[in-house]
């Protein structure tokens, strides 16, 4: 292991700390047995898992092998950069995993907190990468988990060092849990102020759903000066470091511009490009990724220009361009965006279908309500995003401190995530 030990610590890997595979179903188990399956599809992400599901052993998958118990670590084999890993916490008799996770039960010398964060590490899913094989379904062998190296710190050090990243951890989790819970209670309002609008006693059955009687439908052809595509041949030769800034769809979040990780063209660039400059108030719809997500153009961004993303400019006599992209982020909108992808490895959302979306258009006035009472749900998430990203940031520093022996437990450090 290239790299200086700590004082107190030592060179260690997964194999020489945890049993791999500890437990497994015979084939000749009764057909009977009552077991709870956790497959990969369980562990949604890292330290999310859901309710494993109730069988008898003669209707689970073949899959249904290793027995796990509290404390064991899950590691998904399967496409490892997806993170499906995590720590069982339920202390519930026969538990089955699918074979496609390596089951870590960690042992003396190692604290079985400690060794889940060094799984949790971006170090970690690098080790593993490179050694995927196959091209359907990449995989790791439990070999290679095992054989991730690491530093291993006295165990009182571990213990502290797995309470400090844990509680990080924990501020993550409620942080989620409230956009999630945000995001619920926007779309519900949302969802009725696009089928019910304001003070209405009167519906009519159209192609999207009910409306509001007075309520036409129209297309975004229909009330857009222009709908088109940006930059869609990768600009390279005119990137800079600095220069005219440029959206992509990293930076397209639903309802929020994500003010981070821009490209930028040289003003030569721009100019050759100019018929995708954008204006104050365009309404910006992701391709590829996750299509169809939307959000406006504020006006600091003025001047900007786009890549592979597609640009609406709304007739502001006609529809608020806020309304139009809250329209595409309902789940009315996303149901039609997903009708029209196209392509085949990775969808995505084209021009023409965005020209003949089908919206409802209030009278502006109306929309301008409408949008008002969203736009508070909206300024909050963007805001509880903003904080989540921070806290996930000072989780990696604080990681790269703490496991690799750089600070110390003994020495002051901020909590992080507060």
């Amino acid at each position: 292991m290239s790299r200086e030990v700590p004082s107190g610590w030592s060179e260690s890997q997964i194999d020489a700390v945890a049993d791999m595979n500890p437990e497994s179903l015979r084939s000749n188990t009764s057909v009977d047995f009552r077991l709870k399956y956790i497959d990969v599809a369980t562990v949604d992400g890292p330290s999310s898992m859901l309710e494993p599901r109730p069988m008898n052993f003669g209707e689970a998958p073949s899959r249904a092998r290793k027995r796990v118990k509290r404390g064991d670590i899950l590691v998904s084999t399967i496409r490892p950069y997806l993170r499906s890993f995590c720590q069982v916490l339920a202390r519930e008799p026969d538990l089955v995993a699918s074979t496609a996770f390596a089951v870590l039960r960690p042992k003396p010398p190692v604290d079985g907190d400690f060794l889940y964060q060094h799984v949790l590490s971006e170090k970690f899913v690098e080790h593993l990468t490179p050694r995927m094989k196959g091209s359907n379904y990449p995989a790791v062998t439990a070999s290679d988990v095992g054989a991730y190296p690491f530093l291993l710190p006295p165990l009182h050090e571990q213990r502290r060092i797995a309470e400090i990243l844990s509680s990080v951890d924990e501020a993550i989790a409620t942080t989620r849990a409230v956009i999630e819970q945000t995001r619920k209670v926007k779309q519900g309002v949302l969802e009725r102020l696009l089928t019910k609008g304001i003070g209405h006693t009167r519906f009519k059955q159209t192609e999207i759903g009910e409306i509001p009687e007075g309520w036409p439908l129209t297309s975004a052809d229909n009330v857009c000066t222009q709908v088109s595509v940006g930059i869609v041949i990768k600009p390279s030769q005119y990137y800079v470091e600095k220069g005219v800034r440029c959206f992509r769809s990293a930076n397209v979040r639903e309802g929020f511009v994500e003010d981070a990780d821009w490209v930028y063209i040289s003003e030569e660039g721009n100019r050759v490009n100019q018929k995708s400059v954008l204006r104050t108030g365009d309404v910006l719809v992701v391709r590829t990724g996750y299509p169809g997500t939307s959000c406006v153009v504020p006006p600091r961004y003025d001047g900007a220009n786009c890549i592979d993303i597609i640009f609406a400019r709304p007739k502001i006599e006609l529809i608020d361009p806020y309304f139009l992209s809250t329209f595409i982020n309902s789940a009315s909108g996303k149901t039609q965006v997903l009708k029209a992808e196209g392509g085949l490895a990775q969808k995505h959302f084209n021009v023409g279908a965005m020209k003949q979306m089908q919206f409802p258009l209030p009278p502006l006035n109306e929309q301008h309500e409408i949008v008002a009472n969203i736009q508070e749900f909206a300024s909050t998430e963007a805001a509880l995003e903003r904080t989540l990203e921070q806290q996930i940031r000072s989780k990696s520093a604080l990681m790269s401190d703490l496991l690799t022996g750089r600070k110390r437990v003994t020495d002051a450090l901020p909590m992080a995530a507060e």
